[in-house]
């Protein structure tokens, strides 16, 4: 059975088959999307803020939009993130009517890459999902209008969002937003992310998806994470939201590889369903609706979502537990089960979480050595299955070692409380994470609870047991690793080993197989690991991140490597090197090698005005380059503004990684004004620094000799920087 749920996972992990072009006009084609996506990257350049690229593909986007039907237009702004990373804007806006009282639905995605890579996939697929989904509706009618937004400057720190948030007519009647992003080049489609109080948005996802793949723990987890879309920017000013994106693939990631010819046609596909589905959907409700709490939700097989109001998790948590405790006092009262079994039972259940973790810990570790640097491996498969080996392996050790003492009954529903005890606390702490324990939990509960009262054969209970664990969990055995890379391994082997507890007293109970089993588990596991060692760590696939600089700073100008590899060494006299650069908080390592200085000019910072408490400064890429910075310090805080426009309070997600007193102020263009409001009269010392994107001809040996390292750009890339030091 768990056998058949595995199978079942992993035919649904690959994505539905793409739609052909000659679909019905009202359905979704991925065949017509990636025509689409084609047109839009043109010759695949990377396309930032700043660049003709850029400008290129904002022009074929507003070409496509009006191909099928629509009049868009361009809203420029300027905009600042919380940390004063500022660039000049064009949206592109377009809108679909609906009843003239109704809300408006924005329906979102970038159109922006990293300088590193074209971003086919972040976000040129959520472009090409979201005008295959505008061309879908075209012709129909909507309770509430829908407005398709596709922002700018996202990856420069959700700009284009910010933007759009200062400009009261464009998000005027707005009440809820579908975002479409990408992490990865290719697996399934996850609701990831909703806005907060989602009680009431819960079941219309629900009833819409068609293949879901979500839970209330993605949104949960995400929380706590410190990334952001341009949601975070919509769910700031209260508007309702759902998420989109997906992981497979994520070596691909802002680098050259997220080009068309990695895009995956069923992704486009499994993106596009959603979209098309939520829209219309979202299109024909009241969005005005509220609640004032969240739902708890999972979907099972990425066939059906359930859910129940989050208020209710904790009452369920204990329910399960008392039910689960009757059912124990009947047992002890009329078969041979001791509340000493159950305790020994209920330890185990722990020692095995702990087993799992520790065991997990050490391969990990020997996994990285063979490169610490690759927190995603090229070939991960035996890493994945190691740790689910070592979590199937260390549940079945632990039970056998105390099945003797605890007895088969006293195994089963000690484990059946630890379940409990976990739900009550994940209910407690983070709820919408507790599902993963209350419904195995309730499905031991029920199991013991029929044993006792009318005799139900235990075994079966715990073959249920393990069937409703496999269903919730196993998807995270599957996807952890593409989540968070190699550190995922300690939690796949946890994850297998809960799930192993619901079987292992079955196994442990079966002198003659017990100890074969956990052999065969474990010297596998380590046969996976040793092959983990022996694969090359980074291939053309898979390639290390490394960005290369000539960095001109007015004393030393020299060639800066994120790393150092042999190819470099030998091309240059590269060197490891480390720095304390004042304005931060921690040293910057890095290689370097010394650079022929190149006739190019410093950029400016030029005091316009000086007041007691108010300096104005133009900063100024003479070279024009792509982006200027001023990074400068004051003895007390400083108010900033840049070109007259104030930045956002800051967020919750990130941490400043500058020293006390430094701040920076970064803008993608050659030219700003920045005001700064002073507590008190002071000299400030800045730095001012412009960066171009790519490398200047002198160095193209080097950038060869990294890329015969198996190593690619990454989201910044490779580029010029020209700093010197000034005070104001």
């Amino acid at each position: 059975m768990l056998a058949a749920i595995l199978a079942i996972l992993l035919i649904r992990v690959t994505g539905p088959s793409p739609v052909p072009a000659s679909a019905p006009s009202t359905d979704f084609s991925a065949e017509r999307a990636v025509a689409v996506l084609r047109d839009l990257l043109g010759d695949g350049s990377p396309h930032p803020v700043g660049t003709a690229a850029h400008d290129a593909v904002l022009q074929r986007l507003m070409a496509g939009f009006s191909a099928i039907g629509y009049q868009p237009r361009m809203v420029p702004g300027f905009a600042c993130t919380a940390d004063i990373s500022c660039a000049p804007v064009t949206n592109v806006v377009a809108d679909l009517p609906g009843d003239a009282r109704a809300e408006t639905l924005l329906v979102t995605a970038h159109y922006d890459s990293v300088p590193a890579g074209p971003g086919a996939s972040d976000d040129g697929v959520g472009v090409a999902a979201l005008l295959e989904t505008a061309r879908a509706v075209r012709s129909q009618h909507f309770r509430n209008s829908i407005r398709f937004l596709v922002t700018d400057g996202e990856e420069a720190g959700l700009l284009g969002a910010e933007a759009a948030a200062k400009n009261p007519e464009l998000l005027r009647g707005a009440a809820a937003v579908i975002n479409l992003e990408d992490r990865g080049t290719s697996g399934t489609s996850f609701l990831f992310e909703t806005s907060r109080h989602n009680r009431w948005l819960i079941p219309i996802v629900a009833q819409s998806l068609p293949r879901p793949a979500t839970s209330s723990l993605f949104y949960e987890v995400y929380e706590l994470l410190p990334n952001d879309t341009d949601l975070t920017v919509f769910k700031r000013l209260g508007l309702t939201g759902v998420n989109f994106a997906a992981i497979g693939h994520v070596a691909h990631y802002h680098t050259p590889l997220d080009n068309f010819t990695h895009v995956r046609p069923s992704l486009v596909q499994d993106h596009g369903d959603h979209a098309l589905a939520m829209t219309r959907a979202l299109a024909s409700s009241d969005l005005r609706q509220s609640t004032d709490d969240n739902a708890v939700f999972f979907d099972v097989l990425s066939m059906v979502t359930f859910w129940w109001p989050q208020r209710w998790t904790v009452p369920i948590a204990i329910g399960t537990l008392v039910l689960l405790l009757i059912g124990a006092v009947i047992r002890m009262r009329t078969a041979d089960v001791t509340s000493r079994g159950i305790l020994i039972g209920l330890l185990s259940f722990f020692a095995t979480l702990l087993l799992a973790a520790s065991v997990a810990a050490v391969a990990m570790w020997i996994i990285s050595l063979r490169s610490a640097a690759a927190i995603w491996a090229s070939q991960p498969g035996p890493s994945i299955a190691a740790a689910w080996l070592i979590g199937i392996a260390c549940a079945i050790t632990v039970a056998t070692l105390c099945i003797s003492r605890a007895g088969f009954d006293g195994l089963f529903i000690g484990h059946a409380v630890g379940w409990a005890a976990l739900g009550i606390a994940l209910a407690r702490f983070i709820p919408g994470v507790s599902y993963i324990a209350i419904v195995p939990a309730a499905a031991f509960a029920l199991g013991v609870t029929l044993s006792a009262v009318v005799g139900a054969d235990v075994a079966i209970g715990s073959i249920v047991c393990a069937a409703v664990a496999a269903l919730l969990h196993f998807p995270f055995g599957l996807f952890f690793y593409d989540a968070f890379g190699r550190p995922a391994i300690i939690a796949i082997a946890v994850v297998l080993a809960l799930v192993s507890t619901t079987f292992s007293p079955i196994v442990a109970a079966a002198a003659s197989v017990r100890r074969a089993a956990i052999n065969a588990t474990f010297v596998t596991a380590l046969v996976c690991v040793a092959m983990q060692l022996v694969i090359p760590p980074f291939t053309p696939e898979s390639p290390r991140r490394l960005n290369v600089r000539y960095v001109d700073d007015g004393h030393t100008v020299e060639w800066e490597a994120d790393a150092l590899t042999g190819g470099l060494r030998r091309t240059a006299p590269f060197r490891a090197k480390s720095v304390q650069l004042p304005w931060l908080l921690s040293k910057s390592s890095f290689a370097a090698a010394p650079a022929t200085p190149l006739p190019l000019p410093a950029p400016e910072a030029v005091v316009l005005s000086r007041e007691p408490r108010h300096v104005v400064v133009r900063v100024r890429s003479v070279r024009g380059a792509q982006r200027i910075s001023l990074t400068f310090h004051t003895s007390r805080a400083a108010t900033v503004r840049v070109n007259g426009i104030a930045p956002p309070a800051e967020g919750h997600r990130r941490r400043s990684v500058f020293a006390p007193g430094w701040r920076r102020v970064s803008i993608r263009a050659t030219e700003a004004t920045i005001d700064l409001y002073l507590q008190g009269d002071e000299t400030i010392d800045a730095y001012v620094s412009d960066y171009s994107y790519g490398l200047p001809p002198q160095g193209t040996a080097i950038a060869a000799a990294r890329n015969a390292s198996i190593a690619v750009p990454s989201d910044e890339g490779d580029g010029v920087l020209i700093m010197r030091r000034v005070r104001l």
